[in-house]
C-alpha cells in the first residue's frame, strides 16, 4: 500500500477542560474516554508506513520544565506509543514544550512547515499552528493549514482549520483537504492597498507617525 500523508492538530490529550471547552462528543464522560477515542480515531485511519502532520496541542496545557517537565514528557511520550504510526512530525502549538524536547518523543518538530509537491498539484502548502492573514505564495495558489482556533474562525481564501474539532475527532488525508481548498480561488494582489495609499498622503501620514 503506498504512503498516505495525514494532517491533524489539537488532540489536547490530557486536558479535561476541553471535553466542555470545545464541545466534544456527548460519549466522551472523562479526560480518559476522550483519549481513547483520539487514539482510536488516529489509529483506525493511519497505517503504520503513513505519514502524519500534527499542527500543534499535542495535549493540553501542561508544565515542561523542571520534575514536572519530565512527568509531562513521559506521559507525552507514552501517548505517541500508543500511536501506530511510525513517522509523526509536529508543528509545535502554543501548548507544546520547546522543539528540542518534542524532537525527542516525534520524527521532527518545526514552527512552520512551508513545502510544495503534494500528489494533487503543484501549490505551495504552508502548514502553522496558528491561523495566518497572509502566508507564503499566497497570491501564487499557496495554501494554509492551521489549528489553533477550534472551529471557532472562519477561514479565509485557500485556508482551513485541521484540527480534531472540525473533522470528526481525527487526522484527514492531506490530498483530500488540499483538493477541497484548492477548488477556492488565489486572492488577487492589490495595485496598492488603501493604508499604503494614506501614507503616501504627506499630511495623513504625519498623522499616523
Amino acid at each position: 500500500m503506498a504512503k498516505r500523508i495525514w494532517v491533524t492538530a489539537d488532540t489536547h490529550f490530557g486536558h479535561t477542560e476541553a471535553i466542555g471547552l470545545f464541545a466534544r462528543p456527548v460519549a466522551i464522560n472523562d479526560v480518559r474516554s476522550m483519549d481513547e477515542l483520539l487514539i482510536d480515531r488516529i489509529n483506525s485511519r493511519v497505517n503504520r508506513r503513513d505519514h502524519l502532520l500534527h499542527l500543534g496541542d499535542f495535549t493540553g496545557p501542561r508544565i515542561w520544565k523542571g520534575d514536572e517537565g519530565e512527568v509531562s514528557m513521559q506521559y507525552a511520550k507514552g501517548l505517541r506509543e500508543r500511536i501506530f504510526c511510525e513517522t509523526i512530525e509536529i508543528v509545535r502549538g502554543n501548548h507544546d514544550p520547546a522543539r528540542k524536547r518534542l524532537k525527542k518523543i516525534f520524527s521532527d518538530a518545526h514552527e512552520i512547515l512551508s513545502f510544495k509537491g503534494w500528489a494533487g498539484g503543484q501549490e505551495r502548502v504552508v502548514c502553522c499552528h496558528y491561523p495566518m492573514r497572509t502566508w507564503q505564495g499566497i497570491f501564487d495558489g499557496a495554501m494554509h493549514l492551521y489549528g489553533h482556533t477550534h472551529g471557532a474562525f472562519e477561514s479565509i481564501g485557500r485556508s482551513t482549520d485541521v484540527g480534531v474539532d472540525c473533522w470528526e475527532y481525527g487526522p484527514v488525508l492531506l490530498d483530500d483537504v488540499l483538493a477541497r481548498i484548492a477548488e477556492q480561488p488565489a486572492p488577487k494582489r492589490a495595485e496598492i492597498p488603501p493604508r499604503r495609499q494614506a501614507m503616501q498622503n504627506p499630511k495623513i501620514a504625519s498623522i499616523i507617525h
